[in-house]
């Protein structure tokens, strides 16, 4: 099995595995911005662990670099923004907004790597797109203030989603820090969730958790969705490009819809039908020319 490919896959796992992130979050009955702190506090803490038993040394002593500030910077205002969207307007939906984040990619990989995008890429990103409106766009016009207020919060996560994908992949373009993706994550998992602290004052929140539902809820989240998830796609992004990452991610909302369905019964219209097999269609032209080229 070739890098490309291999790649893929890993991206491909991360994206089933943090697609229970939604799910994780409608079940908690707590703030928004609560469930996004608890996400990064308990995946910091499974990340240290893991990395002072892989490599038995202090981590911080090695060098950081500033795209892992960037990119906690962008991930912390993507759950801002994403965990409202899922209470207005459920995980389906939200989910597939933030990966709106397609049409964002191209344009910083080829500001930021000088990475030209494929043709056969181009139609894959407008295909995925076409197939996310189709998921999207039918309930507008008889919509209410809170779908609508939900749809913005979706979108503003997507711009902070490429921008959290595209400085991690930044990372791995500097030979002089470290690459490493569990160091990676778990400093972004620490300013992350300082940052969502300094939120939760700002927005005057109690950070408790009352139930032990919700601890068991947020325990999942942080170790399945964060740790676990996010080391798959990191891995991945070492190996294939921003742009072919971004699209296979368009995974995560399919099967997020997928989890709503069963377990919030949620009734899918045939046009969001055809707009899943756009999207899906959208994936694997992706992953094709991402091994052709390689």
């Amino acid at each position: 099995m070739n890098k490309s490919i291999k790649g893929s896959l890993s991206i491909l796992t991360g994206a089933f595995l943090i697609s229970f992130s939604p799910v994780f979050v409608k079940l908690v009955d707590l703030q928004p911005t609560v469930s996004g702190f608890y996400r990064m506090f308990f995946g910091c803490i499974s990340l240290l662990v893991i990395f002072l038993i892989k490599n038995n040394e202090n981590p911080f002593k090695r060098k950081i670099s500033k795209f892992i500030i960037i990119g906690a910077v962008f991930i912390s205002l993507d759950l801002w923004f994403w965990h409202r969207s899922i209470v207005y307007i459920g995980p389906g939906l939200s989910t597939l907004l933030a990966n709106f984040q397609i049409l964002i990619l191209p344009f910083l990989a080829l500001l930021m790597f000088n990475q030209k995008t494929q043709k056969i890429q181009i139609f894959s990103i407008f295909l995925g797109l076409l197939g996310l409106y189709f998921i999207a766009g039918e309930n507008w016009g008889i919509a209410g203030y809170n779908y609508k207020l939900g749809i913005l919060f979706g979108l503003l996560a997507a711009v902070t989603y490429a921008g959290y994908i595209i400085s991690m992949k930044q990372i791995d373009h500097n030979v002089k820090v470290n690459s490493d993706p569990i160091f990676n994550l778990m400093f972004v998992s620490l300013i992350s969730a300082a940052l969502l602290l300094l939120f939760l004052f700002a927005e005057q929140e109690s950070i408790s958790i009352k139930s032990f539902n919700n601890l068991i809820w947020m325990i999942f989240y942080g170790l399945l969705s964060h740790v676990l998830g996010w080391f798959f796609i990191l891995n991945g992004l070492q190996k294939i490009t921003a742009v072919s990452a971004g699209i296979i991610l368009l995974a995560q909302p399919i099967f997020s819809y997928v989890w709503e369905i069963m377990i919030f019964q949620k009734v899918i219209l045939p046009i969001e039908y055809l707009g899943i097999v756009s999207v899906l269609l959208a994936m694997i032209i992706t992953i094709t020319s991402e091994n052709q080229k390689n």
